[in-house]
């Protein structure tokens, strides 16, 4: 006899008098007679476990196969869907001081000689230096001469070698800087430095006092003479658009003038103040042009510039100061020429096995014939020619079709071997009972047994390999006619043995399942680099033609004409959604096998209304479940209902056997 208060898979407590009485050992008899639930209850949740195993290996595909579709997703390194991807050619410049080049899959192999005549530049107006520059013309005119700097003293300067270069020009320098160190009075006021503005030699002074370069020959031919004859005040200079306006001789008031780009006229005014800088006064250009014309400044040579956005000949720009501002924009930054007009990029190419041409381009940065020339420097008597070598090379291109071809293979391997390998039915879910009497590594080796052939012959797979398949045994046509599928073939073709054949095949291994491979590599570089253009179309070319409403595109006039990997890209995005988009195998909205796998329809309280997606399979045994159980946990109730009643009759019973033989007894 037992006496327990249990909650089994009822929702509800009761208590229970087990056998009390009748002797009957009732929780045994009860889970007996509940057996048959929770055979049903162990079948569903074995059904339900059969589902998610399925979506599991389904979702491990559809990773793989969005692993291969980084070959048709653009922002992947692996695309393969563009012309670059599968170009041949190589560029390369012997003088990259002048020009570079890159180079398209339709240019000639061979040597291309270029001579840069002229860039192309943009409009622009100058003005001269805000700094204290002196030009040197010739370093005989300084090597041994006086430098005389007024009231604040004199230095002689040492005998240097009077050739004109970037080193003795910074010897100059140096020795002004040691000359002006040992003089008492100007050390620390006053130093030097070598400029070179791409064209001119300059030495800038820049001092921290006011202090006057006399430029009269006061000594006799002793002085330097590159001063010309005129004093020269030395300033600061402007070592960053931070300095104040003011100090390069600004009044306070306004500046305003109009500058005009083309057809375009753009009025610039700025007030200026004890705190407005350079930097203001550019900002307040560029904005007002909306960046079509730019001001800047050159902190080495101190000199303002206005200049176009645009480049080439038709390109001109003009500056016209507002009479009634304080300021002059143009005697200010010593503006000589108020219009400036570009100029275009002449240069003369010769291309191989053709006479050369002289090309007036209005970019710096052109294209011809497949090459793509950047210009950055000028030919010259001593340079009168750069040399472009562009190399067709297959290598490049073999390598990728075989990376794909590698990658290909496998993911067609693993779908095979789901599709053909053959349940175990002697393995089948394990139910809690059962898992109970297991340890984890039995119970990890049983379900990897049950999980085989989970997909086998699998409906989506088996169509998405039949569709996979055919994109090779159908040629690729530059214009289709189903009426005439003879004619419009490009001229390459898939597989070995045609005259056009480009030697890559599917394995006449049935055990392959349709992987390919490269039967002949010899033919696959001769049609890479005799026939580059057709090579792309067979691969990548991509049809005009529309589908017609609901027509399927296996087989139309799109598809015929579509190169191989488009057809792929497309089938693919038919099952599983675009490149990018889901890697992780899991939900997106696009995709029939992908929604299969990942998304419910159903919501219902049957469990039967939806479109029998996976997930609709999976909700519809939990459903079965819940409602087997609440069956189970009725019954039960029921059950030790009747028992109970049992008990306490005989209870009852016992009572009043004892009460009469109790009184017979007596009797």
């Amino acid at each position: 006899m037992s006496i327990s208060a249990t909650s089994n898979t009822s929702s509800s407590s009761l208590l229970r008098i087990s056998g009390m009485a009748s002797g009957i050992d009732t929780d045994s008899v009860v889970k007996s007679m509940l057996s048959s639930y929770q055979t049903r209850i162990d079948k569903a949740n074995q059904a339900k476990q059969t589902v998610q195993w399925k979506q599991e290996a389904y979702r491990d595909i559809i990773k793989d196969i969005k692993g291969l579709q980084e070959y048709f997703d653009p922002l992947s390194s692996k695309y393969m869907l563009s012309g670059n991807s599968l170009n041949i050619n190589t560029a390369a410049s012997d003088d990259t001081s002048i020009v570079s080049a890159t180079v398209g899959s339709t240019a000639k192999s061979g040597t291309y000689k270029v001579n840069v005549n002229q860039l192309a530049t943009q409009a622009k107006i100058e003005g001269s230096t805000k700094d204290s520059l002196v030009e040197v013309t010739n370093l005989s005119n300084w090597s041994g001469k006086v430098l005389d700097f007024g009231s604040s003293g004199s230095i002689t300067l040492s005998a240097i070698d009077t050739a004109m270069n970037s080193s003795n020009m910074s010897k100059l320098a140096s020795d002004i800087n040691q000359q002006i160190a040992s003089n008492g009075t100007l050390k620390g006021k006053i130093s030097a430095s070598y400029v070179n503005d791409g064209t001119h030699n300059y030495i800038k002074f820049t001092s921290t006092a006011s202090i006057t370069l006399d430029g009269t020959d006061v000594d006799g031919g002793t002085t330097v003479s590159d001063i010309g004859g005129s004093d020269l005040t030395i300033n600061g200079g402007i070592s960053s658009t931070s300095k104040l306006v003011s100090d390069l001789n600004f009044s306070a008031g306004s500046i305003k003038f109009t500058l005009t780009n083309g057809s375009t006229n753009s009025t610039v005014s700025l007030t200026v103040d004890a705190n407005t800088t350079v930097q203001n006064l550019i900002d307040q250009v560029n904005s007002s042009t909306d960046g079509a014309v730019t001001l800047s400044v050159d902190t080495i040579t101190g000199k303002f510039s206005f200049q176009s956005k645009d480049y080439g000949s038709s390109s001109n720009i003009s500056i016209t100061n507002d009479a009634t501002a304080a300021n002059d924009i143009v005697n200010e930054l010593g503006i000589s020429s108020t219009t400036g007009i570009g100029k275009d990029a002449i240069v003369a190419i010769t291309e191989p096995g053709r006479s050369e041409v002289t090309t007036t381009q209005s970019s710096n940065k052109f294209t011809l014939n497949g090459v793509t020339y950047n210009l950055v420097g000028v030919n010259n008597a001593t340079n009168p020619d750069s040399n472009i070598t562009i190399t067709a090379n297959s290598d490049t291109v073999v390598s990728n079709v075989k990376k794909f071809i590698e990658d290909y293979n496998s993911l067609i391997s693993k779908i095979n071997t789901k599709l053909t390998e053959k349940k175990n039915s002697d393995y089948a879910p394990l139910t809690d009972a059962q898992k109970e009497a297991m340890s984890e590594d039995q119970i990890s080796a049983w379900e990897t047994k049950a999980k085989v052939g989970i997909l086998r012959k699998d409906d989506y797979l088996s169509s998405l390999m039949t569709q996979v398949r055919g994109i090779f045994s159908s040629p690729v046509y530059s214009s289709y006619n189903s009426s005439d599928t003879s004619a419009g073939k490009i001229a390459l073709s898939f597989g070995k043995y045609a005259a056009n054949a480009i030697g890559i095949d599917t394995s006449t291994d049935y055990t392959d399942g349709g992987k390919l491979i490269i039967s002949d590599e010899t033919k696959l570089k001769t049609a890479i680099e005799n026939n580059i253009d057709d090579f792309k179309k067979l691969f990548i070319g991509a049809s005009e033609a529309a589908l017609g409403t609901n027509e399927p595109y296996v087989g139309s006039e799109k598809y015929m004409e579509d190169g191989l990997f488009k057809r792929m890209d497309i089938i693919l995005r038919d099952y599983v959604a675009a490149p990018g988009l889901g890697e992780d195998g899991t939900y997106t909205l696009s995709g029939s096998m992908n929604i299969f796998v990942n998304k419910q329809y159903d919501y219902s309280s049957s469990g039967s209304s939806g479109k029998n997606t996976l997930p609709d399979q999976v909700y519809k045994q939990t459903s079965s479940i819940s409602k087997i159980t609440r069956q189970m946990s009725d019954a039960e109730t029921r059950y030790y209902a009747k028992f109970t009643a049992l008990e306490t009759a005989m209870n009852n019973l016992n009572a009043q056997q004892a009460q009469l033989s109790s009184m017979l007894g007596t009797g």
